[in-house]
């Protein structure tokens, strides 16, 4: 589908109202929903509390971790608070460390997403304290002379138990490592062999966020010096407690340049339960896509024959059809912030995710775009700023590709450069 961003004024269409899986292009529904319900400017505040001010060198109680769902929050934040604590005196939590994402609710595994991802980065589920993406990075270095390879999981502990044994096999060899979860959730069987050469990194996904971010934040606290009393738990912070550090992330346009640059599907799932926690009080994933279903509808979009199944379009059964994602880019840039938003979405053939595709030259830096692809799904969609007519909207969605995503892409890329010249 083609139409004016000015007007709304349709220049092709075929097949603009068949409901087709979109792969990341769904990205666009989350970022505008985002836009409109957390405005631009927004920022993602994270917190260390305790029930009442430290007293010498000692927090008497517990120290609580709120979360405010950051996408972008690391470990490596984390630690650096934690030295400041340690900076400042304090050398004794005689409480427990606990994790309060109650911003989100309970942490929950999307039952649309297929089995077989959930162990993978890019299928992190999602928490209010999520650090590092909701994944353990694993750093795998082969021994030099052969035997056990080196595992090691950062941050510290977040993984649970690490079982097993990756053996080290000739640089010519086959690299046959596995990371798997254990049945339980509590970690991580290693297995297989990995070839001689340079260190190598893997992420996996962790079942149970909130926890596991409690079990990290302890082992950073006793690991920079810091006596912890009790245990590392799940919870919910006191009202009127008292704030002894606070982080706010990057505004919100930055974040979702990252994420359509990357096509980070952490950072699109956090924005969706971060938009039904602001709409709804509590992050679910069902108050998520109700707040986007209600954007949706906002700028006409018809719900029939659609569906939203989530933030990031993993999910297979999501459902969207190529005027509503049409309707979502031409209402990004119907107000003051329209070049703003615009620019959001990386250059098509330059930048990002979408620097595969092969535009003509004297299309380069003219077409933005956000892509998408998972199995049988090629889909793309976005803005050609055109030689001579102003911005156009572009929304291709391609479900069960016959001949090769070449031809698909050959197509497409040759339309956006006849547009671009239009």
């Amino acid at each position: 589908m083609i139409e004016d961003a000015r007007t709304g004024a349709k220049l092709y269409a075929r097949n603009a109202n068949g409901a087709l899986a979109p792969a990341s292009v769904l990205k666009l529904v989350v970022a505008a929903t985002a836009l409109r319900d957390l405005g631009p400017a927004y920022r993602f505040t994270s917190r260390f509390v305790t029930g009442q001010a430290p007293q010498g060198n000692a927090i008497t109680g517990s120290l609580w971790f709120v979360g405010g769902g950051d996408p972008e929050l690391t470990s490596a934040d984390l630690q650096r608070a934690v030295a400041a604590m340690r900076a400042s005196g304090i050398d004794r939590i005689d409480g427990d460390v606990i994790a309060d994402g109650s911003l989100f609710g309970p942490d929950e595994v999307n039952p649309t997403w297929a089995a077989d991802d959930l162990e993978y980065g890019y299928a992190a589920l999602t928490s209010a304290v999520t650090m590092d993406g909701g994944t353990a990075q694993f750093t795998i270095t082969p021994y030099p002379s052969g035997g056990a390879a080196n595992v090691r999981v950062d941050p510290d502990a977040i993984a649970g138990a690490v079982v097993g044994t990756i053996r080290t096999t000739s640089s010519d060899a086959q690299n046959t490592l596995r990371i798997d979860p254990l049945p339980d959730g509590g970690g991580f069987q290693v297995s297989g062999l990995i070839p001689y050469g340079a260190p190598q990194k893997y992420w996996r996904s962790l079942s149970n966020p909130t926890q596991k971010a409690a079990v990290a934040l302890k082992a950073m606290l006793v690991k920079a010096g810091i006596v912890v009393g009790g245990d590392a738990s799940v919870g919910t912070a006191p009202p009127g407690g008292v704030a002894i550090w606070t982080r706010e992330s990057r505004p919100l346009t930055a974040i979702i340049h990252r994420m359509m640059v990357d096509s980070d599907n952490h950072i699109a799932e956090q924005l969706l339960r971060s938009v039904g926690a602001q709409r709804f009080g509590v992050g679910t994933l069902a108050n998520g896509l109700a707040a986007e279903r209600d954007h949706l509808r906002e700028v006409g979009v018809s719900e029939a024959g659609s569906g939203l199944a989530d933030g990031s379009g993993l999910s297979t059964a999501n459902r969207i059809d190529a005027s509503a994602v049409a309707a979502v880019l031409r209402e990004l840039v119907s107000g003051p912030d329209a070049a703003k938003y615009a620019a959001l979405l990386p250059r098509v053939g330059l930048d990002g995710t979408v620097h595969v595709r092969d535009l003509a030259p004297d299309a380069l830096g003219r077409v933005l775009g956000k892509d998408g692809y998972i199995e049988g799904v090629s889909s793309l969609a976005g803005y050609v700023k055109t030689a001579h007519h102003g911005v156009v909207i572009y929304a291709f969605l391609v479900n069960g590709w016959e001949h090769g995503l070449d031809s698909v892409w050959a197509g497409e890329d040759g339309l956006l450069a006849q547009i671009a010249r239009y």
